[in-house]
C-alpha cells in the first residue's frame, strides 16, 4: 500500500486540534476521542511541511507532486499560530516538527506485542519501565496490558506527539523532552528499557557524555541510535533488559 500523505495529514491535523481542544477545556479525552487521538502519525517523511505557505503566492514555490497538500499545510501552521502563546512558541512547534521528520515513524502495535509477550514468557515482567522514545505510546501500551500496577515513564521529544501522548496516557509519566535530558537520579533504576530508537547519523548533545572519560559513552554522542544504547543501559538497573 502506498504512503497517502493526504490521509495522513488530515489525521494528524484532526488529532492535533483535538489536542489543544481538551487543554482548553482542562478535560480528559472521551473513547471516541482517544480513538481520534490515536490517528496520529506523526509527520516523518512529511517534507512538505516545510514548504512555504505564508501567501497563496507561495504555491508557485511548490513541487508540481505535492501542490494538492497546500491547503492542508497551509491548515497546519495556522493551527499551530492560534494555538501558540506567542511566535516563539510557535517557532517551537515548527522546529520540532522540523526534526521529527527524519525519525518518526510509529511502530505497528503487532509487532511491540511480540516483544512484550517474548520477555513475558521468559518471566520478564517489570515493575519500572521506560520507553525513551515513546511516540504515540505503543510500547506502554503492550507493558501495561501485562501489568497494570507497572511504572511507566515515556519520553517523547517532539512537542506534539508529546501533548498527544499525555492524553492517551494521563494516569502516567509521559515526559515531553529529549532522553539526554533524563536526571542521572534515574541511572540503575528502570527494570526494563523498550522502544523503537530513531537512528541515523545525527548527533545528540548530552554534556555528561561528551566529557567523559569512557570512549563508549563520548563517541556515542556522534549517531543519535549509539547514544540511545548506551544511555539506556546507564538507566537500566542492573540485570535489567534492554530491548530495542
Amino acid at each position: 500500500m502506498s504512503f497517502n500523505k493526504e490521509k495522513h495529514i488530515k489525521a494528524n491535523i484532526e488529532a492535533i486540534k483535538l489536542c489543544f481542544r481538551l487543554e482548553k477545556e482542562n478535560r480528559s479525552p472521551t473513547l471516541e476521542e482517544t480513538k481520534a487521538l490515536k490517528q496520529y502519525a506523526g509527520f516523518g517523511a512529511l517534507k512538505c511541511i516545510l514548504n512555504p505557505v505564508k501567501e497563496l503566492s507561495d504555491i508557485a514555490h511548490w513541487p508540481n507532486s505535492e501542490v494538492e497538500l497546500f491547503p492542508l499545510v497551509a491548515e497546519l501552521h495556522n493551527i499551530l499560530k492560534n494555538n501558540s502563546k506567542s511566535e516563539q512558541q510557535y517557532k517551537q512547534y515548527l522546529g520540532s516538527l522540523k526534526n521529527s521528520i527524519m525519525s518518526a515513524f510509529y511502530t505497528p502495535p503487532e509487532v511491540v506485542q511480540v516483544l512484550a509477550e517474548t520477555l513475558q514468557e521468559n518471566g520478564i515482567l517489570p515493575t519500572k519501565f521506560l520507553d525513551p522514545s515513546a511516540g504515540l505510546g505503543e510500547f506502554v501500551s503492550a507493558f501495561k496490558n501485562q501489568n497494570e500496577a507497572v511504572q511507566i515513564t515515556g519520553i517523547e521529544k517532539d512537542l506534539l506527539t508529546g501533548k498527544i501522548l499525555s492524553h492517551l496516557f494521563p494516569n502516567d509519566k509521559m515526559r515531553t523532552m529529549g532522553f539526554e535530558e533524563i536526571e542521572t537520579r534515574y541511572n540503575n533504576h528502570f527494570d526494563v528499557v523498550s522502544s523503537n530508537i530513531p537512528f541515523g547519523d545525527v548527533a545528540v548533545f548530552d554534556p555528561e557524555f561528551q566529557s567523559s572519560t569512557l570512549i563508549a559513552k563520548k563517541y556515542s554522542t556522534q549517531s543519535i541510535h549509539n547514544y540511545f544504547f548506551v544511555k539506556a543501559v546507564d538507566v537500566l538497573r542492573d540485570g535489567g533488559v534492554l530491548a530495542f
